[in-house]
């Protein structure tokens, strides 16, 4: 078993060392973030346990895969439910703290519907809708928008369509009382397509390097057969 030992932990060594970089995914949005480093050309793997899918890469190329999953979002904040909110058997709360859960559910929403939108790597909706009180008239609503977005897409251009999103959303809301800051995300990481094309010899050497290590397996197995018969 000796040698069978040694083969295992030199192909241990040959793997390399994986750190972790997410834990608790789900398995869509683990498989979204796994393409994409894959397609930016980061080695990465995934592993499922009971708490949910973890995603590892190489340690020396962690912050490379960081900066590429910020770039583009991911992984996605979890959004809070209805049933997060107003959960079964909970006291009954005051008008004002409900209004207020309303509010931030309803924030919650137009976030997930503008985060849908191509180009949109993070978005953050705070929505005011103030209380009538003595019996007057309800101040009109308000909200602001928050968009950071690709540089590879034009979202300034939509910008109309995604005030009618929010104008909809929202109960007496006027148009003018949405004010919305679109900003270009700066790319630190550099594409796939545009980094040099790694040496022939950086490319063959871990091969070599895993070919000799079974060679040396190989041999020392061969020599304990060898010595087991000798003792026999």
């Amino acid at each position: 078993m000796k040698p069978l030992g040694l083969l295992l932990v030199c192909a241990l060594l040959l793997t390399g060392c994986k750190s972790e970089l997410y834990s608790k995914l789900d398995e869509a949005e683990a498989n979204q973030m796994l393409a994409l480093l894959m397609y930016n050309r980061i080695p990465a793997e995934k592993r499922a346990d009971k708490e949910g899918v973890g995603l590892f890469v190489d340690e020396d190329r962690f912050v490379d895969a960081v900066e590429v999953l910020r770039q583009n979002g991911l992984p996605r904040r979890k959004a809070v439910g209805m049933q997060d909110l107003f959960p079964s058997g909970q006291l009954v709360s005051s008008p004002e703290q409900e209004e207020a859960k309303l509010n931030y559910l309803k924030s919650q929403q137009l976030e997930q519907m503008l985060s849908r939108m191509d180009g949109v790597i993070v978005a953050e909706v705070t929505v005011a809708q103030p209380r009538a009180r003595d019996g007057e008239e309800a101040p009109p609503a308000s909200a602001a928008v928050f968009i950071k977005h690709s540089p590879e897409v034009n979202l300034p251009a939509r910008e109309a369509e995604i005030r009618a999103l929010v104008r909809d959303g929202i109960p007496r809301l006027p148009a003018e009382r949405i004010s919305l800051s679109l900003q270009r995300a700066d790319y630190r990481y550099l594409p796939a397509q545009a980094q040099p094309a790694p040496s022939r010899l950086k490319t063959w050497l871990p091969w070599t390097a895993a070919g000799a290590a079974l060679a040396v397996a190989a041999a020392l197995a061969l020599l304990w057969r060898r010595r087991r018969k000798e003792a026999a």
